[in-house]
């Protein structure tokens, strides 16, 4: 039978209802494929895209499964606290009328509110490591009512190094649950994992062990990092905020610095999200954004993981990451649930390696594209800058273009003179030379560009007018 429809689960009215309310009519691919085995007790190691619907894949089933008893039955693990509250948030309403205890637990909470939540009865748990293991130790979690276990995000557990408290966990369930292990990667540490403490997983992959890439538009601009800003809200103004908009920096201090300088020059409800704030501040900034009373979040990858918005339809990497699944992670934050997207890479000199690496070893669709211009009556609130480190090669060099060369008895020596006498600076600012019939090029470090493209300009010790360019 086709799995093509909710109706052909055979589950329950309550989730129906729910999912009927959401204005869900087909299940995603992840869905249709995990869901049956789920519901029939089968271990599953399913490879699930970020924004493909995995989190319904296995609370459908984490649902179907418990007894309204007040046992724990239920243990699902995610790898920050984000992703458990936002993981709690979609079950609970998945979960429509059913009268089943649920709660999501972590850290930088107090922890006796969370044991009175277990004295008074949970069937279902979602958690982070490190405080289920604290509540398991205080012997306030009973592991042998655990009917059902779930892994989310397994490459991200392994990636904080989390996989240690993992196993230690796994260690006190009952051996003969079933487990559901989610991942968007498959390192060789995970499959070791799930070879240990699975029985016979059903594999549902959608490529071989291979980096699963959202559906979504990627565009990339090459930019120095003076004239980020510039291309930022170039980027804004052109977009029209036509959905909501998640911009992500790799260091909090720029977080703080973007959303000052932003909120200055837009009539836009800014705000951000980065790992020093507390808890509960994260957590009111997360459902503001969710509800859409934010139209611009920037944030660190705080945020690159368990933030679902169905509204967002832009992300901007104003800083690029350093890691590939991270990357994966951000622009997964757009095009959810087969809507479009958009995900724009402002990419500085040092990052550009980070693009060939996502273009010819990954296979990634990215599209170089110029920062747009703004016309008519909008205006850009920055103004672009002059930056010889856009041009400039790894070392700092830019290729200078002079059409002076052999024809006018033009040497490498000569030229090296030529040059060194007319802009007299030290020999570790100029770089190779290079001397054709009628042209010749030489590296100039980008910190004497100015001042070279200067004294050629004026200089008359030729006899003629020299002509430069940047190459």
């Amino acid at each position: 039978m086709q799995n093509n429809t909710f109706e052909s689960f055979g589950i329950s009215k309550e989730i129906l209802d729910s999912i009927n309310k959401k204005g869900w009519k087909n299940p995603t691919d992840i869905q249709k494929d995990s869901i049956p085995f789920a519901l029939s007790g089968q271990d599953i190691l399913g490879q699930a895209k970020t924004g493909s619907g995995k989190t319904v894949s296995f609370g459908i089933p984490a649902i179907e499964k418990c007894i309204e008893n007040k046992k724990l039955q239920v243990l699902i693990l995610t790898p920050t606290r984000e992703l458990a509250s936002q993981v709690y948030e979609e079950i609970s309403w998945l979960k429509g009328e059913r009268n089943l205890n649920i709660a999501a637990f972590y850290g930088g909470v107090g922890i006796e509110p969370q044991i009175e939540k277990l004295e008074s009865g949970l069937e279902l748990l979602v958690g982070t490591p490190g405080r289920i293991i604290d509540l398991i130790r205080r012997g306030n979690i009973d592991t042998s009512s655990i009917e059902l276990f779930i892994l989310d995000e397994a490459d991200r557990m392994l990636d904080m190094g989390f996989f240690p408290d993992v196993e230690w966990i796994i260690q006190k369930l009952n051996p003969e649950r079933q487990t559901l292990l989610f991942s968007a990667t498959f390192p060789q540490e995970i499959l070791h994992l799930s070879s240990e403490f699975m029985k016979n997983p059903e594999h549902i992959l959608t490529s071989e062990l291979e980096l699963e890439i959202p559906e979504i538009t990627q565009k990339f601009s090459k930019i120095g990092r003076i004239n980020k800003s510039w291309a930022l809200n170039n980027i804004l103004l052109e977009f029209k905020f036509e959905g909501q908009v998640l911009v992500f920096c790799n260091t909090k201090r720029m977080v703080e610095m973007l959303e000052q300088r932003f909120s200055k020059v837009l009539d836009k409800k800014i705000s951000s999200l980065q790992g020093d704030m507390s808890q509960n501040a994260r957590e009111k900034v997360m459902t503001k954004f969710k509800s859409g009373e934010i139209d611009l979040l920037i944030s660190t990858d705080v945020a690159a993981r368990g933030l679902h918005v169905d509204g967002v339809n832009l992300v901007v990497n104003y800083d690029l990451p350093t890691q590939v699944d991270s990357y994966v992670h951000r622009i997964g934050r757009t095009g959810r649930m087969g809507n479009s997207g958009l995900a724009w890479s402002l990419v500085s000199f040092e990052e550009t390696s980070m693009i060939t690496m996502l273009k010819n070893v990954h296979g990634l669709d990215l599209i170089e594209s110029e920062i747009p211009e703004i016309k008519g009556e909008e205006k850009s609130h920055f103004s672009k800058k002059k930056d010889w480190n856009e041009h400039s090669d790894m070392f700092g060099m830019v290729s200078l273009g002079i059409n002076i060369g052999y024809d006018e008895g033009m040497s490498h020596q000569k030229l090296f003179d030529w040059v060194k006498s007319l802009i007299r600076i030290s020999d570790l600012a100029l770089g190779s030379i290079d001397v054709g019939d009628d042209k010749s090029t030489i590296d100039v470090h980008q910190s004497k560009v100015d001042y070279v493209l200067g004294a050629i300009n004026n200089n008359s010790d030729l006899g003629r007018i020299v002509d430069v360019e940047i190459l």
